[in-house]
């Protein structure tokens, strides 16, 4: 090859493509002997850690190649911190794989933030999972109507997350005395501050407590006070709040909530970085496809008691596409106001 046919080679390779100067590369050729992380973006200890368990273990049998797979906490911001790496550092030649923190989303329309996430690559979600506000059980605060009459402490990761923002909006909207408590790593550190007493109450996804401390519900040691996002059809939620139910129809308020929603139907979204070639996205893409499509990756899901609801990545786009539709300047403007609070 003539040095002029290596120059034109270069931005191909660099860009990550499958191409080896200037032919095609096979996709088992490609990621044979390849590692690819999976990234959490929390710490370990809970939910969030066990979807990307589940999918660091299962992928790669559906990637040609069998590549090698191992699995990386990356804590920060409520989850802005791995989007920001997703974003602006990670390699783009399908090496590194990253599950989105709901709530994550839609920071971009409020904040000056290093991601956006419309241009990452998805390739589907295992789980978009019903979400609500639980009070620990000697706290005495068994209503939300409980949140109304004094301050009530809520263990949060961090400001951007969904939790702390929906709570935030709840003060606002439904006149609630939430005060968020930000600054704790990842599930088990949230759980454990409720438990020691350090927080009154946490946001959580049923299959979250499910997941690290079934006996918490069991036994009834946390008690739900409203839910968001999907409806939740467990015992437990029977005469529990939704907090869309509890909004005006057409009011701000209610298209506010929407926007923020998109989150939670999106769920535990993976995705790829944006700028990664379309073989790699194919590939990828067919691996995620296939591995949720298999009835023994579902079994392993439900066995560790977390959910699985799973949402397609072209449902992921559109319900991205749509609610970043319906955030008109006046839900922005609303939406920014609700970022402004401290609490």
């Amino acid at each position: 090859m003539n040095i002029r046919s290596l120059k034109l080679a270069a931005p191909a390779l660099a860009a990550g493509s499958l191409l080896v100067l200037g032919a095609p590369l096979g996709a088992a050729d490609y990621f044979a002997g390849k590692v690819i992380t999976i990234q959490v973006p929390s710490g370990p200890g809970a939910s969030y850690h066990a979807y990307c368990q589940m999918v660091q273990r299962n992928i790669f049998k559906y990637i040609p190649g069998n590549p090698t797979t191992t699995i990386q906490n990356l804590p920060g911001g409520g989850g802005a911190k791995s989007a920001s790496y997703m974003y602006n550092a990670a390699p783009k030649n399908g090496t590194v794989i990253a599950m989105i923190a709901p709530g994550t989303i839609t920071v971009p329309l409020v904040r000056k933030v290093k991601y956006d996430a419309r241009k990452f690559e998805w390739l589907g979600s295992p789980a978009a999972r019903p979400y609500a506000l639980w009070a620990w059980h000697t706290t005495g605060i068994k209503t939300l109507e409980d949140t109304k009459k004094k301050e009530v402490t809520v263990a949060q990761s961090g400001f951007a997350g969904a939790g702390a923002v929906l709570v935030r909006m709840m003060n606002t909207a439904l006149g609630t005395k939430l005060k968020n408590i930000y600054g704790y790593r990842g599930g088990g550190a949230l759980n454990l501050a409720v438990e020691r007493g350090e927080a009154q109450t946490r946001t959580n996804f049923y299959s979250g407590f499910m997941a690290a401390q079934p006996n918490w519900i069991k036994e009834k040691k946390v008690i739900p006070l409203i839910g968001m996002g999907p409806r939740d059809k467990h015992k437990e939620f029977i005469g529990v709040p939704h907090m869309r139910d509890l909004l005006k129809p057409g009011s701000l308020d209610l298209k506010v909530y929407d926007v923020l929603a998109l989150n939670l139907k999106v769920g535990q979204g993976f995705y790829i970085p944006q700028g990664s070639s379309k073989q790699v996205r194919d590939i990828l893409g067919d691996a995620f496809d296939k591995m949720v499509a298999d009835p023994d990756f579902e079994r392993q899901i439900l066995k560790r008691r977390i959910e699985f609801s799973p949402v397609p990545a072209a449902k992921i786009r559109k319900i991205i596409k749509d609610g970043f539709a319906a955030a008109t300047p006046e839900v922005v403007k609303a939406l920014k106001a609700i970022f402004k609070k401290t609490k």
